[in-house]
């Protein structure tokens, strides 16, 4: 029997929570796959519940809060208690037709300790990446507390060898999990984190954007686009190009100071225009495991409004893609980087 609910679990915002999902699961509403959605969605506070309400008050889709607790194993059991807290909410749904999607594997391990055996077939756990490593390269505390939260991490991610639907964004996150985590080659389907619908190339919207930016025709302007300031995000990166005198703009959160860099950060659903004013996008990542199984939503989202994209050969999915399709530059080298080459 094909599942009749969808109940989305989102352990938090933060990072992990974005328009992305919301945009996600609204075009699957209006699509009338299930007949009820859910999304249970992870705050830390009342500030972040207050937020999301004013920002999403316009979804058709029912949410549920529920607090999140940090990622350790002495929180474990009051983050199975707030998520259970939370499924309580949804009484009179039938769990027997029920999908439940997980972004994550914490939030996939915490489901599995809440809900009756009988259902765990019925998950649907999202992992995003090599959150062990993640933890290992980019966590900066003492020992001991960094030490707790990998093993919790790694835990759970041991836990999806019990899960028999596991979506993971990249080929090569799926040989990861294979071969350090012994996981069957026959639950694993690789998804690639996608683009919105509004990703599409605007010609109207280019030139508006390029006068409001006071670009000339000739000006060849490289985009740097960045939800957060997570360190294998290589903000610093736009600097070497500002200093070869190509303007940048750089959509973060990280304010980088040059002449040639204008600093803004817009809402999500400005960011295509944005994006259509450019002539060419950056993605540049340090060569390590978090990278290598790394599917960046920002490079979907580049490609989909017809961006070429300069980056190094760090992240796998990249590195084919831009090979196959011919749609961009592959380089290590950035000393041959120049105007020439990206016109």
């Amino acid at each position: 029997m094909s599942p009749a609910n969808l109940i989305y679990v989102c352990d938090g915002m933060g990072s992990v929570f974005d328009s992305q999902v919301v945009s996600s699961l609204q075009s699957i509403y209006d699509k009338n796959v299930f007949n009820e959605i859910f999304m249970l969605l992870g705050v830390r506070n009342k500030e972040e519940e207050d937020n999301f309400k004013i920002n999403y008050n316009h979804l058709k889709f029912k949410t549920v809060t529920y607090k999140t607790y940090p990622n350790y194993p002495v929180f474990n059991s009051l983050s199975h208690f707030s998520l259970n807290k939370a499924f309580k909410k949804l009484d009179g749904l039938d769990m027997n037709i029920t999908l439940f999607h997980t972004r994550g594997e914490m939030s996939a391990c915490h489901l599995m300790n809440i809900l009756d055996k009988i259902y765990h077939k019925n998950i649907l756990a999202d992992v995003r990446g090599a959150s062990v490593e993640e933890i290992e390269e980019f966590y900066y505390s003492n020992g001991l507390l960094k030490s707790l939260k990998i093993k919790n991490s790694r835990n759970a991610v041991k836990n999806l060898s019990n899960i028999k639907t596991i979506s993971v964004v990249s080929d090569s996150l799926k040989k990861y999990l294979i071969e350090n985590f012994n996981i069957i080659d026959r639950s694993l389907f690789v998804t690639p984190c996608l683009a919105g619908s509004g990703f599409i190339y605007n010609t109207v919207r280019r030139y508006e954007i390029r006068r409001e930016l006071n670009l000339n025709d000739e000006d060849t302007l490289i985009i740097f686009a960045s939800g957060g300031t997570a360190a294998w995000q290589n903000n610093e990166i736009i600097l070497r190009f500002a200093e070869k005198d190509f303007k940048v703009l750089n959509l973060s959160k990280k304010e980088i100071r040059n002449n040639n860099i204008i600093n803004m950060f817009v809402d999500y659903s400005e960011i295509p225009a944005y994006l259509n004013a450019a002539d060419a996008a950056v993605i540049w990542r340090d060569k390590s495991i978090v990278n290598k199984v790394a599917s960046p939503v920002k490079f979907s989202e580049y490609i989909c409004c017809g961006l070429p994209v300069i980056a190094n050969s760090s992240v796998d999915m990249i590195t084919e893609y831009l090979t196959n399709y011919d749609c961009g530059i592959l380089i290590d080298n950035f000393d041959e980087i120049n105007v020439s080459n990206l016109t």
